[in-house]
């Protein structure tokens, strides 16, 4: 039985990158094999929760999160929860893991951190989850940094990039286009005032000097 480390983007997805996650982890569930993955939203999310679909004692699961759990839902609460992450989402992560602990306390490691978590404990838990994985899957989204420290360390580690898919997501361009948009009305609304408001003075000019 092998190990396959599933890495990709936690924020940046679309519908295709979903798909292909939950494709691939059936695949190699299929074949016996097991998942290792960090337990963020985003790609690792679709592949915990097909796993644990499949095998919902999360025996083919080993997932591993930066800090013990409860500060580490409150850390993507208040640090991470931007546009497109919302509290639904995390609240589905965090129903996840708390299952699987439920289940399976091994299948979760929790790095034992109680203090601020930031990008040095992102690329630890990147470092642990080579350790302990035979395979890369990666699924990486606009050149994303933290996909990329965890091919390099698995490349320098001598685990073969078993799959590598490379997507380009550009969800802010939606995201200006609607701002801009929203900004073009409001500013055609502020111009309707401002123009309410002259007549309005003109006709006052109007009736008081009898013009």
């Amino acid at each position: 039985m092998k190990w396959i480390l599933f890495t990709g983007s936690w924020r940046t997805i679309n519908k295709e990158v979903e798909n292909d996650v939950r494709t691939a982890t059936r695949e190699v569930l299929s074949h016996g094999d097991g998942i290792v993955t960090g337990g963020t939203t985003g790609v690792d999310f679709f592949a915990i929760d097909e796993a644990m679909k499949l095998f919902p004692d999360a025996s083919r699961l080993k997932v591993i999160i930066p800090a013990f759990l409860n500060n580490y839902i409150i850390n993507y609460r208040t640090n991470w929860c931007k546009k497109p992450i919302t509290d639904e989402i995390i609240n589905n992560l965090e129903k996840l893991l708390v299952k699987i602990i439920d289940v399976n306390p091994s299948a979760v490691i929790q790095i034992q951190n109680d203090t601020i978590i930031d990008d040095k404990e992102y690329l630890l838990r990147n470092t642990e989850e080579v350790k302990i994985s035979d395979e890369v899957f990666a699924f990486q989204i606009n050149n994303s940094f933290g996909t990329q420290d965890t091919i390099d360390k698995a490349i320098n580690a001598g685990l073969p990039i078993s799959l590598y898919k490379k997507y380009n997501i550009y969800m802010n361009i939606v995201w200006n286009r609607n701002d801009y948009h929203s900004n073009h009305l409001l500013s055609f609304i502020h111009f309707l005032l401002i123009i309410l408001v002259i007549i309005g003075i003109i006709l006052l000019c109007l009736k008081i000097f009898g013009c």
